[in-house]
């Protein structure tokens, strides 16, 4: 008995310290991420109550400058959040939306269809693209196979530092702010603007006008993302639609969305330009916008309410606004 007694102590200290260690780690590296736009509006899906959204706007700039989720549930009682980050990478899709199914059981799950465009032009992945989203997203299996899969193949980084971020960020003791970080950590920091996030600035654009049914697929391993995507959104039961936000859309563009569009609607799924509704959005291209590809706060009431009136006769969305749960 004695002799047990002698290897169980030492191999109870060994577990009791591992434990310990474990949590001071995690503890610290939630404390050392960057807090930003980015870091708040991840983090803060995780704060939302579960299964308590019946619409989530999954991905880039492209989509949380536009969707108000506040205005939304105002005019019409729906509950959504706007889940991304800035210049987002369609390959993290998949990735997003599993993490969405964890928590939520939306009515519709929207997706920026922008990112598929972009990704072989203007943005194309990146150190800082991937760090985006994953600094705010809990440890999981799906995030390492997600690391191991994209960094390591795509970014050709090792994937050390985005297992465990502590290793690149380093914040000092004064600029720490304990309380949000470790309210990350629990997952009960809520985003009061859900996600949504806008920039005060006003720039003319040029709204081009052409007509064109031409498709132009995107690169290769872009459409391959694509195709992988819609394999398994099939797998999951759930409705999606697809958006293209309003832009200084060109013809190329147009050229590749219409590919998208008819994959995504031969595999099942909706797809809407909102480009092709500037005019019924009532959209000021001297004033609604801040660039070329993003729209400021006035052209964002605009967006927001076209979207409200499609959403609300495509789908079946409930009016929250009397339910005393969400008051």
């Amino acid at each position: 008995m004695t002799n047990t007694k002698k290897h169980i102590i030492p191999i109870l200290k060994t577990i009791i310290f591992g434990i310990t260690f474990c949590f001071l780690f995690i503890i610290l590296t939630y404390l050392m991420k960057p807090e930003d736009y980015a870091l708040n509006n991840i983090a803060g899906f995780y704060g939302e109550k579960k299964n308590s959204l019946d619409m989530v706007y999954v991905g880039g700039s492209a989509g949380f400058v536009y969707w108000e989720p506040l205005r939304a549930y105002e005019k019409e009682g729906i509950a959504s959040y706007d889940f991304g980050a800035s210049t987002i990478q369609p390959e993290m899709y998949i990735y997003l939306i599993k993490e969405v199914l964890k928590k939520q059981n939306p009515e519709v799950i929207i997706i920026d269809a922008r990112a598929f465009q972009y990704r072989d032009k203007e943005q194309p992945p990146t150190e800082v693209a991937y760090r985006n989203f994953l600094t705010g997203t809990p440890f999981s299996i799906d995030k390492a196979k997600f690391i191991e899969k994209y960094v390591r193949n795509v970014l050709k980084e090792d994937t050390l530092s985005y297992h465990f971020d502590i290793i690149k960020y380093h914040r000092k003791p004064e600029n720490l702010d304990y309380r949000n970080n470790l309210k990350m950590m629990f997952q009960i920091y809520q985003n009061p603007l859900k996600g949504f996030y806008f920039v005060p600035k006003v720039a003319p654009i040029t709204k081009h006008k052409f007509e064109t049914d031409k498709e132009t697929p995107m690169k290769e391993d872009t459409v391959e993302i694509l195709d992988e995507l819609l394999a398994y959104l099939k797998t999951t039961n759930h409705k999606f639609l697809f958006v293209v936000s309003p832009y200084e859309e060109g013809e190329a563009h147009r050229e590749n969305f219409n590919y998208v569009e008819r994959k995504v609607k031969e595999a099942g799924f909706d797809f809407l330009d909102a480009n092709l509704y500037s005019d019924e959005m009532q959209l000021n291209f001297d004033t609604d916008f801040y660039n070329e590809n993003h729209v400021n706060i006035f052209g964002a009431d605009k967006y927001t309410d076209f979207l409200i009136a499609y959403l609300k006769e495509h789908y079946n969305l409930p009016d929250r606004r009397k339910d005393k749960e969400w008051c």
